[in-house]
């Protein structure tokens, strides 16, 4: 009972890391390579096309993409993951050349495994009733007949005179984490220990032989489309309505037009608004000129950007419409 109690406390506490980290994965759209960095942290030691970070314990990371070519200035983003979400960004280029980073598509489901690549990396030991300790190894060599697939399962106990002792050891965003549980209703000591081998063969036709490493494919991210619209689309996904009113509440509380302005603009380069959003921005504004300002800055950064002529609603003058219609049409 004292070790189906202490499993039970080891999963629970599992399963609460997991829900407090996201998962963030980032691509380059056309295959450049690169270095990621989540809050200070490396997640790739030589820059790839494709990088998993996993565990992110920080709902607001600070995440800079380094591209491996030479004079290209290092992308920097503050962005709000929310835990137990998995986050796909699109390193790609906006109109002036520039590297820039855009949301792709989120999905449930964050684990609290440690960064990775395309290379599947060991899953954690599964713990099973009456198994106080496992290690398991496994090996996949292929040769010109098939391939063979070797698991090895340790599992040990020990029992001492003052009673049994169950150590549990494992592994959670990079912290190790151990349980040693006594039990005095046990006495006696001994020592048990028992190994099983598994081994799965297929054959191939031919091939030399060699050792091939897992790999596993990403599933393909969620597309967000907004509900009953089916035009053209600006960015990923706009902001939910929580996300939207405390953004505007923030633009609202400052004084000077100069300082709602430096403050949407911050908002925008790190997310995405529907049109109505922008319109509801731009209503925050005093003068004609911001307003129009602020419309030119968020068009590319508009989820249903066939909507766009809704934030025409927010000028008070004819001459704005028609400079913002020129802006759009030039570009």
């Amino acid at each position: 009972m004292s070790r189906l109690s202490t499993l039970a406390i080891a999963f629970g506490l599992v399963a609460t890391l997991r829900a407090q980290t996201s998962d963030i994965i980032v691509f380059s759209e056309m295959g450049e390579k690169f270095t990621l960095v989540i809050d200070g942290e490396v997640k790739n030691e030589a820059p790839t096309t494709r990088v998993v970070a996993k565990g992110i314990r920080n709902e607001t990371p600070l995440i800079v993409v380094r591209v491996a070519e030479t004079g290209v200035a290092p992308v920097r983003q503050n962005a709000f993951m929310e835990f137990g979400k998995e986050y796909t960004l699109r390193l790609t280029t906006n109109k002036k050349g520039e590297y820039v980073l855009r949301m792709q598509g989120m999905t449930d489901g964050a684990s609290s495994a440690s960064a990775t690549t395309d290379e599947a990396k060991p899953q954690p030991t599964t713990f099973q009733e009456d198994v106080p300790s496992e290690s398991k190894a496994t090996a996949t060599t292929t040769t010109g007949g098939g391939s063979q697939t070797t698991t090895t399962t340790t599992v040990e106990t020990t029992e001492d005179g003052m009673g049994e002792n169950v150590n549990i050891n494992f592994g959670v965003n990079g912290m190790g984490v151990n349980f040693n549980v006594n039990d005095p209703l046990v006495s006696g000591t001994s020592t048990t220990t028992t190994t099983t081998t598994t081994t799965h063969s297929t054959t191939s036709s031919s091939g030399a032989e060699r050792t091939e490493p897992t790999r596993t494919q990403p599933a393909a991210p969620a597309v967000y489309r907004m509900p009953g619209y089916s035009g053209p689309i600006g960015c990923a996904m706009p902001m939910s309505d929580g996300e939207f009113n405390s953004a505007k509440g923030s633009i609202s509380g400052k004084s000077f037009e100069d300082s709602k302005m430096t403050l949407a603009k911050q908002i925008g380069g790190n997310g995405c608004f529907s049109a109505e959003q922008v319109k509801g921005i731009m209503g925050l504004f005093s003068f004609e000129d911001s307003k129009l300002e602020f419309a030119k800055f968020a068009y590319d950064r508009t989820h249903d950007i066939g909507n766009y002529y809704k934030v025409n609603d927010a000028f008070g003058f004819e001459t704005s419409i028609e400079a913002l219609d020129a802006y759009i049409k030039g570009r």
